[in-house]
């Protein structure tokens, strides 16, 4: 449970309704493999979610998570996913 007040895309209405169909839109532009990470309910809240209140930071955070974990690199989306998950455990976080 996060301590930071979210709203979940099932919550949604208006702009933010708006933005977390736009982040599916960006999911799907790379390969949609964290399209099921929004819907979710009983799932941590992911840290562009954690910007719920402020729409346009949140579309902001997915785009370039997005972009710095399927976009064009020479690292391979598995050794930036290890990459990952080896800082959150150093830095003692779950994503």
């Amino acid at each position: 449970m996060p301590w930071i007040k979210v709203i979940r895309e099932t919550e949604s209405e208006g702009e933010l309704k708006e933005t977390y169909a736009k982040m599916r839109e960006v999911n799907n532009s790379f390969d949609g493999s964290f399209t099921d990470t929004l819907v979710q309910e009983n799932r941590p809240v992911g840290p562009p979610t954690l910007s719920s209140l402020n729409p346009k930071a949140m579309l902001l955070a997915r785009e370039l998570m997005m972009e710095i974990m399927r976009g064009e690199s020479r690292l391979t989306p598995a050794q930036r996913e290890m990459i990952a998950t080896v800082t959150s455990l150093a830095n003692n976080c779950r994503y």
